[in-house]
């Protein structure tokens, strides 16, 4: 599994807009929380660009790549996350990046098409600005980046719900991914500490 690559200005010149919303407070019982860790947090100064970025978080199971071993098939996980933020004087969103390898060639426009199912059994969607993937020599499989705007109402939610499931629609295929307990918590915390690092979490009243 490769890693993230660095985020170019240029992918956040994109436009996006990011609408304001009331949450109600979490429910759960209060517990001691893990201090944040992210991967980056950094100012561009030749283009006023701030970006924040969350380590990344597993999503899945452990699948057979097309890499063959002595032992059978190298083994990779299903998928990879990461929470995003960037900011500077004409852009403020949030991102939801997802890292995906595919076992054959897939095909994906620019849309509404990927979608989650939260704790409570909410469908939402996200408008993805995908790549055309890259061929990884180390898995012999397809890798495929997508870059998901989140409006602040909905980061909002996922600060404080959980993703259990993400869909993402190819043009010729859909793939599924269920997260365990322990994956819908991490990655409900990377939105959390990507959050807190850009001054909008938590939400006051």
């Amino acid at each position: 599994m490769h890693s993230f690559p660095a985020f170019a200005s240029v992918f956040f010149s994109l436009l996006c807009w990011c609408a304001t919303g009331n949450l109600s407070a979490q429910t759960t019982a209060p517990r001691k929380e893990q201090p944040c860790q992210l991967a980056a947090d950094e100012f561009d100064e030749f283009d006023s660009l701030h970006t924040i970025a969350s380590k990344p978080v597993d999503m899945g199971y452990f699948i057979p790549s097309l890499f063959e071993t002595a032992d059978g098939p190298k083994m990779i996980g299903e998928a990879k996350a990461m929470v995003t933020f960037t900011q500077n004087d004409s852009i403020d969103c949030f991102f939801l990046n997802l890292i995906l390898p595919e076992y054959k060639l897939q095909t994906i426009a620019q849309g509404f098409n990927v979608m989650a199912i939260l704790d409570d059994t909410t469908v939402v969607g996200f408008l993805n600005f995908p790549d055309e993937g890259f061929f990884d020599k180390s898995i012999l499989m397809r890798t495929y980046q997508h870059s998901c705007v989140v409006p602040l109402d909905l980061y909002y939610r996922l600060a404080h719900q959980k993703i259990t499931k993400i869909r993402v629609e190819y043009a010729r295929h859909r793939r599924t991914i269920a997260l365990s307990e322990e994956q819908q918590t991490a990655l409900r915390r990377a939105f959390q500490c990507v959050g807190k690092a850009a001054g909008l979490y938590p939400i006051k009243p």
